[in-house]
């Protein structure tokens, strides 16, 4: 075993499963930290894309992000990577008893083993089942539910993931067993946790200490000397990055408004607009077309029904559809709806349970 393999065993944490009855999932080695594996259940997902940022400045970046996202104030996150896609976990209410000392955590999804070849699957997890969608080797889409979807819900998660169903069957959910690396986490830096590495530290410190201590006394004038001029400079330095820092805060606050101006460019799909305008129709209704101009969405179809009351009627509690105009189409070829679009709302982050 060479000596990195073997710093990789002292430093690999150990994994618990909580519960009633906790038990050791991993057993790491005898400086590695402690990490509780949290169900899939009480976490959320979000997947974010970082990968036009220098890799220098994408951690900071993702913390950023993940923060602004959390549900409650309290709440705890845990980021892995792949590539420049930061794969993110929010724990909105984390057990404290759990993370007593130096332990943490790790969501339960991470210790699945990816999948061999790129496609949706179900994963029976530790409670409930969790949908993803894998694509070119990277999980793409992450739904949880307390039971096996139906038909319809399992459709429209492989939509919202950008695939279009196959069949209506819901697989089988498949029972992986626990992997013993996390598939997104990357080793960063020093192993072991904080705690680990401080007491390795301290005795190391007080080796030193205890075998130069007369040189240290005799130096002590000149370590008093130098932290004078160390302050000094601290002072000059930070008078001199007090006009880039606001700059910084004048430049966040700009991207803030443009990434908010860029969510209401593409907070409408006519694909989704479309498919609200089919759902409370009859269901031998046919989609001939559809035309979008601003605010304008015209749609023809093709119904045995004819009068144009019953197709104004099933929109009169849309909060977009409701102002719409129905009318015949030349030689009874089906139906015209001129749709007058309200202002969209607010785009909101959509949350993964």
């Amino acid at each position: 075993m060479t000596l990195r393999e073997q710093l990789t065993t002292l430093f690999s944490p150990t994994r618990r499963l909580g519960g009633p009855e906790p038990r050791v999932l991993h057993a790491g080695g005898a400086l590695g930290p402690v990490q509780w594996v949290i169900a899939r259940a009480d976490c959320h997902y979000r997947r974010l894309d970082f990968s036009q940022l220098p890799v220098r400045q994408r951690a900071s970046a993702a913390a950023v992000a993940v923060r602004r996202q959390e549900p409650a104030p309290g709440a705890l996150h845990h980021i892995a990577w792949n590539g420049g896609i930061a794969h993110a976990w929010v724990w909105p209410e984390p057990d404290t008893g759990l993370l007593a000392g130096e332990a943490g955590w790790i969501p339960e999804t991470l210790l699945r083993a990816p999948p061999d070849q790129d496609g949706p699957r179900l994963l029976a997890m530790m409670r409930g089942v969790e949908g993803q969608v894998w694509r070119e080797g990277d999980l793409r889409a992450s739904q949880w539910w307390p039971a096996p979807p139906d038909a319809a819900a399992w459709r429209r998660f492989l939509r919202a993931a950008g695939l279009a169903p196959e069949t209506d069957d819901v697989p089988e959910p498949e029972a992986l067993p626990w992997a013993d690396r996390s598939w997104g986490d990357r080793p960063a830096g020093l192993p072991g946790s904080p705690a680990a590495l401080e007491r390795l530290a301290w005795v190391a410190g007080i080796g030193i200490v205890a075998l130069g201590l007369g040189w240290q006394l005799a130096a002590q004038a000149s370590w008093s000397f130098g932290q004078w001029r160390l302050d000094q400079q601290l002072t000059q330095l930070r008078a001199e990055a007090t006009p880039l820092l606001e700059a910084r805060e004048r430049a966040d606050a700009a991207l803030q408004r443009l990434q908010g101006l860029q969510a209401l460019a593409t907070a409408d799909s006519d694909y989704l607009l479309v498919a609200e305008v089919i759902e409370p129709l009859p269901a031998d209704t046919r989609l001939l077309g559809w035309r979008r101009e601003g605010d304008r969405l015209q749609v023809g179809l093709e119904s045995g029904e004819t009068d144009p009351r019953l197709f104004v009627s099933a929109f009169q509690e849309h909060p977009r559809l409701a102002d719409v105009a129905a009318s015949p189409l030349p030689n009874n070829a089906g139906m015209q709806l001129d749709f007058d679009l309200a202002a969209p709302a607010a785009p909101t982050t959509a949350e993964a349970p």
